[in-house]
């Protein structure tokens, strides 16, 4: 027995050729389509992992603009303007409780965002952070 072969990297396809009564029941041709379709399952479980992995992004203090709504564009690797990331605050468990408190508070403060090829902007529309925080991005296209 021969089994499928998985493409590393997986690759996708939407050229299956359809089968019916009148193809010729060859295995060895039959089971190019299901190596296709195969592959195809490889192929969207990466690109659903890549999506779920968080990325930690480093938000600077000294990077907001002075006008509101206050703004900055943060480099991402691998975002692009086509991505709609969730954003949740990073509070690894060795953070004491107020630092716990104080980081949720700062990730509050954005009201919006826009991505674009390598960057996100972030925007606070009331206060804008006054130290250094950290989130975490899920839904990056090229994460991994």
């Amino acid at each position: 027995m021969i089994f499928c072969n998985v493409k590393n990297p997986p690759e996708y396809t939407t050229e299956i050729r359809r089968w019916d009564r009148e193809t010729l029941a060859d295995g060895q041709e039959m089971a190019f389509e299901i190596e296709q379709l195969f592959n195809n399952t490889f192929y969207n479980k990466k690109i659903q992992e890549q999506h779920e992995r968080p990325i930690e992004v480093i938000i600077p203090a000294s990077g907001w603009s002075n006008m509101i709504p206050y703004s900055q564009k943060v480099a991402v690797t691998g975002i692009k303007a086509s991505d709609n990331p969730v954003i949740s605050p990073c509070t690894p468990k060795e953070l004491s409780p107020a630092e716990v408190k104080l980081r949720r508070k700062m990730v509050g403060m954005i009201t919006d965002g826009e991505t674009e090829d390598g960057y996100v902007t972030f925007y606070c529309g009331e206060k804008k952070p006054t130290g250094d925080f950290s989130v975490y991005l899920r839904g990056v296209s090229d994460n991994g």
